[in-house]
């Protein structure tokens, strides 16, 4: 496991346990986006691993499967992120969550 999956699953299982324990507030709504961002990361770090052994063994059609589920968590992890931020500022309870 390199080092960007292991920090990644470190956040989401303390993230995770935090949440669990913690009563509703604006700190945990940041902690919910964070470790849904982590779980993004985690499974992007899984797909890149997988696009590169497609590549070492020529198997475009595992190339081509792998890196769209690649696209779609990276566009995840944006969005994700982008929320993070918005819940750290305060931006307003806008009905969404992370842990819907």
């Amino acid at each position: 496991m390199n080092l960007v999956a292991g920090g990644a699953l470190a956040v989401l299982v303390v993230g995770w346990l935090i949440v669990s324990f913690t009563p509703p507030s604006p700190r945990r709504e940041s902690l919910e986006w964070l470790s849904a961002a982590a779980l993004y990361g985690l499974l992007i770090t899984l797909f890149v691993n997988l696009i590169q052994q497609a590549r070492e063994q020529s198997n475009h059609f595992a190339l081509m499967a792998f890196g769209f589920l690649g696209v779609i968590f990276a566009m995840g992890l944006v969005v994700t992120l982008y929320r993070a931020v918005a819940a750290m500022r305060g931006g307003g309870d806008s009905g969404a969550s992370a842990t819907n």
